[in-house]
């Protein structure tokens, strides 16, 4: 399986390390890129991931992340155009999942934080799945697109509230 794993922070890093180091040692491949804010792209040289910067943060001004929002999508949605993903992961990542969403690559985003409200309306309604902690109720997804009754189900560690399940259909 080809997957595409995006970070724009730092902590991203030490989140989505251990899912890119597990699903190398299945032999998939994995391709990472990043946005070159705060100590992001340190933390991955210092961690010896391999990583493409695409974009850089544009300022926390609501008009500025709207067009780093535009910017970067346009930006990766270029830059994977061509790649044949299977999969795309983010964590928080609003650019990824736009990008999978244009491309029509099944996405899936994490979050641990419920209640930035513009970041999760996007991700809710575009991915196939949101991966949170257990802690938030799935009731507090439901206003940024999350649905079902309950729609949870728990993996191996628990935690899991996927939004759907069913991946989009690809073009050949």
């Amino acid at each position: 399986m080809r997957v595409w794993i995006d970070l724009t922070n730092s902590p991203h890093v030490l989140v989505m390390r251990p899912i890119v180091e597990l699903l190398r040692a299945d032999g998939h491949e994995v391709r990472v890129t990043a946005r070159d804010f705060a100590q992001t792209l340190g933390l991955l040289e210092r961690f010896g991931i391999e990583h493409e910067v695409v974009g850089h943060h544009r300022g926390g001004r609501v008009a500025a992340k709207a067009v780093g929002l535009v910017s970067r999508s346009a930006a990766l949605t270029r830059w994977a155009a061509r790649k044949k993903f299977d999969l795309a992961l983010g964590h928080g990542s609003n650019d990824i999942t736009v990008a999978a969403a244009i491309l029509r690559i099944p996405c899936a985003t994490t979050f641990d934080y419920e209640w930035a409200k513009v970041q999760h309306t996007v991700n809710c309604r575009l991915a196939q799945a949101v991966v949170v902690p257990d802690v938030i109720p799935p009731e507090r997804l439901y206003p940024y697109g999350a649905k079902g009754e309950d729609p949870r189900v728990r993996g191996p560690e628990g935690g899991v509230l996927p939004r759907r399940l069913r991946a989009r259909p690809r073009d050949p």
